[in-house]
């Protein structure tokens, strides 16, 4: 097939969208299937300047032309930058700004797939991302443009079922949807496999004879990292020795460091930085704890797993859908930090249970959560919308566990 996938988030963002389609592409080709990325680093750079000049005029009208300018501004880019001269078999849009231009730019005569990645209402998750006044005009604007987009979404695939049914309102009636999960090399992240650790990620070397609770993720308040903070200051009166390590950058970085010192915590908690190579971080960990208030399907979660490091969530979007066969594992939201202390002090006390519970957590992700089964079901829902291939069926209604909130 000649698939073309498109994206607002440009090469080398900080960004899980990055990720995927930059692995999904890969894996893709591998199959020998002809795919072209297309982002606005692809514009060409009058194109994009004169995009600029519109968006700065628009916003002379104060927040909702800022808003207007940029949501209109990048939908314009990805459609100036298509080359409509292709003969694409399918568009995979991994966000419904860029498929509605794909759609533009193609006149409809070739099937868009959005891939739904966002942890909220995609409107919703702007106005929370910017703290934009909800009853503002720019915050209405961005809900509204979202229903508009997601109105003209014919074929939706959710990354999990939390996605689809956020997103199966606001779809048209005969829109067609599918589920295809993130999926990791599960054979890659197996222990050994990565080979030896270097100097910045041997944990076991930087922190010999001490159990580790590890946190992989951009350091912001979505992600949460402060709550394990404050569980750690618990850990210590149970689990002396345990030290709690943080991997990643960003905005909250300055307050986690002020919140470690005020509590006394600098030989607790550790800020590792940034660190792409993570296996062998999950590898010298015993717990891995992710602790995001709102979530799609978390990869890191799933290579933690693939890894072979047992791992505990707080419930959000799609995160219990990963660790189904442990409904343990997924903590209320309300879980106060002294409970996740003592639940952690007791499995890091018994080698036994961690053991069943990183058993229990394998096996059902094995087969589910592998890129294998994440690219048959994408090409599959491909050949759906294309029409070589007959309709799926709708995905089965899922028995939410009992700690995820309705």
């Amino acid at each position: 097939m000649n698939i073309l996938l498109t994206s607002l988030q440009v090469p080398g963002a900080a960004s899980g969208v990055r990720v995927h389609y930059e692995r999904l592409a890969a894996l893709l080709r591998a199959q020998g299937h002809h795919v072209t990325v297309v982002t606005q680093d692809d514009l060409r750079p009058w194109v994009r300047r004169a995009i600029g000049v519109g968006r700065r005029v628009v916003g002379l009208l104060g927040s909702l032309g800022r808003r207007v300018g940029l949501e209109l501004g990048q939908a314009l880019e990805i459609y100036c930058a298509i080359d409509r001269q292709q003969p694409y078999d399918v568009v995979n849009a991994q966000d419904v700004s860029s498929g509605w231009a794909a759609r533009l730019a193609l006149r409809d005569q070739v099937p868009v797939v959005v891939t739904g990645h966002y942890n909220d209402h995609p409107g919703t998750e702007v106005v929370q991302q910017l703290a934009l006044p909800p009853r503002g005009w720019a915050a209405r604007f961005e809900v509204r443009w979202y229903n508009f987009l997601l109105r003209r979404t014919r074929f939706f695939l959710g990354i999990s079922e939390y996605a689809l049914r956020l997103t199966q309102p606001f779809l048209p009636a005969d829109a067609q949807t599918a589920i295809a999960h993130n999926g990791v090399d599960m054979a890659a992240f197996a222990p050994g496999a990565a080979g030896a650790p270097s100097a910045e990620t041997d944990l076991r070397a930087l922190f010999p004879g001490r159990p580790i609770i590890l946190n992989i993720g951009q350091l912001e308040a979505r992600k949460n990292q402060q709550y394990l903070v404050a569980v750690a200051a618990e850990l210590r009166h149970r689990h002396p020795s345990c030290v709690t390590v943080l991997v990643g950058k960003g905005e909250d970085e300055a307050m986690l460091r002020d919140l470690i010192a005020a509590q006394g915590l600098e030989n607790d908690v550790v800020l590792l930085g940034y660190h792409t190579q993570v296996a062998a971080l999950l590898h010298a960990a015993d717990v891995y704890v992710h602790t995001a208030l709102r979530e799609n399907c978390p990869y890191v979660v799933i290579e933690a797993i693939a890894s072979g490091c047992p791992a505990l969530a707080l419930v959000a979007g799609g995160s219990p859908e990963l660790l189904a066969a442990t409904p343990e594992a997924s903590l209320p939201q309300s879980t106060p930090p002294a409970a996740l202390a003592a639940q952690l002090a007791d499995l890091l006390a018994d080698p036994a249970t961690r053991h069943d519970l990183q058993q229990r957590q394998y096996a059902y992700a094995r087969t589910r959560f592998d890129r294998a089964a994440m690219v048959q079901g994408t090409l599959a829902f491909y050949r759906q919308a294309t029409g070589l291939a007959p309709a799926l069926p709708p995905p089965l209604a899922v028995k939410r566990p009992a700690s995820q909130p309705v």
